[in-house]
């Protein structure tokens, strides 16, 4: 194993002329203080750790267990050389050079990453559509749900309903306005209605193609063509056994909204500019949410739950991890897509052909600069001290300096290396001789 780092370490090294030494908290102590937005964002790689506690299955050898659970545990390349990368704005940072899971149903920080891919494809997929004098309309599909039904049998009656949707005759006589679509698929669970699989769609289309419309509140369109889609939405429901006739009225108020195409180029843009783990609700980025909002709680809430040990939306933090395993089972095992186009539009509108979601978390991202270099003995010791998150919170607030950063990185790794290991991860964040510190929680179970 190679234990050199490139660049060449500079002079400062751990000799204590650190470039942020001397920056002291109130008690006027020598300290480094990580931003808590940033330590906040970086909370996600805590999560990833839940995630693979929670997926572990101690019956099981180490070649058989879940991608996620050996997320970050090691080099991905034979130099044993692992880049330490942040945007030259700074908010965030990563380590590159790992092996991932690449799963964006398991792992927030893959997921994340792959949101983020994602959301730059459908950005310039818009910006092509709309410079041709087309109209990108936003179609929400839900339906009725009930508590007692099981996720696996809620997401494969749901495929129906969509398949009968498309095959519906006032469907198929609009295909000569529409360009294309490109379809997410949702899931939330709230405290009284359990599971609530439903989809997010971007047409591309002709801005006539769905006849003379109005828009109401929140940007919420109308039309006689609207109102027969959702009379073709509520018939595929029935047909799939998601409703029954008495929950008509329902179906056709709430079942089928679409919206027009300043609210859906918003939506979609909603990811670029806020930048807050967990707060964003364009179409790629629903698989990373952490909050919960009005229909209920993302999966990985149901992480931050279980590592929180908070109660929400009925459940305690058991009942989380067990909905957060069956969800796993249903959305990873069953291989489903969190994005997918029609046949054609990509290559239509960017020139480019559909990647899968383990290519997508393999891309750089255009705006990161590398800023260091640690080795797999450094990611050790960062792992079994639980300190990853803090690190990269730490690199992303202030190692800004090229000429700095890497002796940064290097005091950092050292000053880890006094830190006790952690059995479980219960590390209580106290002021230390160096000062590298959480401000924004008292622990970590990371």
């Amino acid at each position: 194993m190679t234990t050199s780092k490139q660049p060449p370490h500079n002079n400062l090294g751990i000799s204590g002329k650190s470039l942020y030494q001397g920056r002291k908290p109130s008690n006027g102590a020598d300290s480094v203080y990580v931003q808590q937005g940033t330590a906040a964002k970086m909370h996600k790689y805590a999560l990833m750790r839940q995630s693979a506690r929670l997926l572990h299955s101690p019956e099981k050898a180490a070649a058989a267990q879940r991608r996620t659970c050996w997320c970050h545990r090691g080099t991905a390349n034979a130099t044993d050389s692992i880049s330490v990368k942040r945007p030259e704005s700074g908010g965030s940072a990563r380590v590159h050079g790992v092996l991932t899971c690449k799963s964006v149903w398991a792992c927030p920080v893959c997921s994340g990453k792959i949101c983020a891919v994602r959301q730059r494809e459908i950005s310039a997929a818009m910006k092509a559509h709309i410079a041709q004098g087309g109209y990108v309309f936003l179609v929400t599909r839900t339906f009725p749900h009930s508590v007692e039904m099981p996720l696996a049998e809620l997401v494969e009656k749901e495929a129906k309903a969509r398949t009968n949707f498309r095959n519906s005759k006032r469907w198929r006589a609009g295909k000569n306005a529409r360009t294309g679509y490109i379809c997410s698929l949702e899931v939330t669970i709230g405290e009284r209605n359990g599971w609530h699989p439903h989809t997010h769609e971007l047409i591309f289309a002709t801005p006539e193609a769905f006849g003379e419309i109005k828009e109401g509140e929140g940007g919420r369109l109308s039309s006689r063509l609207i109102d027969e889609l959702k009379e073709a939405w509520y018939d595929a429901l029935r047909k799939a056994g998601l409703c029954e006739r008495d929950q008509m009225s329902d179906v056709l108020a709430h079942g089928l909204d679409v919206r027009g195409g300043q609210y859906a180029a918003e939506y979609v843009a909603k990811f670029g500019r806020d930048q807050k783990w967990g707060m964003s609700r364009e179409i790629t980025a629903h698989a990373a949410k952490v909050g919960a909002d009005a229909k209920g709680l993302h999966p990985f809430a149901l992480l931050d739950m279980v590592h929180s040990g908070r109660t929400d939306k009925g459940l305690t933090p058991d009942m989380a991890a067990t909905k957060f395993r069956e969800y796993v089972e249903v959305f990873e095992d069953k291989r489903k897509r969190m994005l997918s186009w029609s046949k054609g539009l990509k290559k239509l509108l960017l020139n480019e052909d559909e990647i899968s979601d383990e290519e997508a978390a393999d891309i750089d991202l255009p705006e990161e600069v590398t800023v260091g270099f640690i080795t797999s003995e450094d990611l050790s010791v960062l792992q079994s001290r639980y300190l990853l998150p803090n690190f990269l919170a730490y690199v992303a607030d202030y190692c800004f300096d090229p000429d700095q950063a890497q002796a940064e990185i290097d005091d950092y790794i050292a000053w880890a290396k006094t830190r006790q290991r952690s059995a479980r991860g219960d590390v209580k964040v106290k002021m230390w001789s160096k000062g590298f510190m959480y401000v924004d929680r008292e622990s970590e179970n990371v």
